[in-house]
């Protein structure tokens, strides 16, 4: 194309952009609290305001490194509908945290999906940059109502979330078909919580959610899922159509063979016929060169299948195993640091335990 007819073409097309750019800026919003919407993945326990995964009085009484990563708000959703043609997102944060195998989006910002009429489809992140966060996600929609969702932070303590939609538009609780009807809590370590996922999406328990229509509940704690007894009655008192076991990678071999049993024994005594599956840890990536890591994540793996084949014997029911083999795959990629997943490495394991959730769900 000549130089001057580019030029030109800019000229005419540069005032259209401007002029769409400033309605969108023009545009008045209206907000709604996120509590006054559709709040999917925070347990029933948590009596709180916050958006929080352990209530405040339980906090009490698990380590410390649990309480703190309690208040994280991994694997919490706001759902709803509008017919807007663009949506803002408030947010606050108790502190704005970074970590260096994490993306500051992952950690402290927000995730956009819309329901495109067969499923979940990613729209856009919110951008964090401080404690208090103001992000135009999407403008330019075309104002058909739609429902929505949002994936909090899963390294941060939301304090606050709300949606801004325009003022002329719609902005509800999602249909109840939307809601889904199947419970499925998801225990474990860093990896559970969310490490390394690019964005909030993207941990696996959220894709879990989006892929199956599940409603999950991310108790991932990262370096802290080591199953003690108050961990149990917590998982206990909540309510699933399955519990997932994927805390193998914290605790030391020995005290898997110490924890184990009594703590799956305690959480079947509180759900006597809720199916439980047992998740092996993934086979880090560097332990395939370390040897004496090699040795740990060997023996922790085999300490949580002697634990499984125990129950077993002592025939316990409605109790199910997944081995690490195939969980992220063969070609060595699915890690951002040996340990920790990357988005490939969350959609390859979310792919073997949904396999296993698909039976255990019917």
């Amino acid at each position: 194309m000549k130089p001057r007819l580019s030029l030109l073409i800019l000229c005419i097309l540069l005032p259209l952009f401007s002029a769409a750019a400033q309605d969108t800026l023009k545009t008045a919003f209206k907000y709604k609290d996120a509590r006054e919407l559709t709040l999917l993945g925070k347990p029933a326990t948590v009596q709180d305001s916050g958006y929080h995964r352990i209530n405040e009085p339980q906090r009490k009484d698990v380590p410390k490194a649990v309480a703190g990563l309690a208040t994280n708000s991994a694997g919490i959703m706001v759902q709803f509908q509008t017919n807007s043609k663009a949506i803002k997102l408030k947010w606050a944060l108790a502190k704005f945290n970074t970590l260096w195998n994490m993306t500051p989006a992952a950690i402290n910002g927000l995730d956009l999906y819309g329901w495109n009429g067969k499923n979940w489809q990613y729209v856009a992140t919110a951008r964090p940059t401080a404690l208090q966060n103001e992000d135009l996600v999407v403008s330019n929609l075309d104002g058909q109502l739609r429902h929505y969702r949002v994936h909090l932070p899963l390294y941060a303590a939301a304090e606050q979330v709300q949606v801004g939609v325009e003022e002329s538009a719609t902005l509800e609780k999602a249909y109840q078909d939307f809601i889904p009807r199947k419970k499925v809590v998801i225990y474990g370590s860093s990896i559970t919580q969310g490490a390394s996922a690019s964005r909030p999406g993207m941990a696996y328990p959220a894709i879990l959610s989006r892929q199956l229509n599940l409603e999950t509940f991310n108790l991932g704690f990262s370096g802290s899922g080591k199953m003690e007894l108050p961990l149990a009655d917590i998982l206990g008192q909540m309510e699933a159509d399955v519990y997932v076991l994927d805390c193998v990678p914290n605790p030391s071999p020995e005290q898997i063979k110490e924890r184990a049993v009594p703590f799956i024994k305690r959480l079947r005594e509180l759900r006597p016929n809720t199916p439980i599956l047992m998740v092996e840890s993934i086979f880090r990536e560097n332990a395939h060169w370390d040897q004496e890591k090699k040795v740990t994540v060997t023996r922790q793996n085999q300490e949580f299948r002697k634990a499984f084949d125990q129950l077993k014997k002592e025939k316990f029911a409605n109790l199910y195993y997944l081995p690490t083999k195939d969980l992220i795959g063969h070609d060595h990629e699915a890690t951002l640091d040996g340990s920790h997943l990357t988005d490939v490495g969350f959609t390859r394991l979310a792919d073997k335990v949904g396999k296993q959730l698909k039976k255990l769900l019917r």
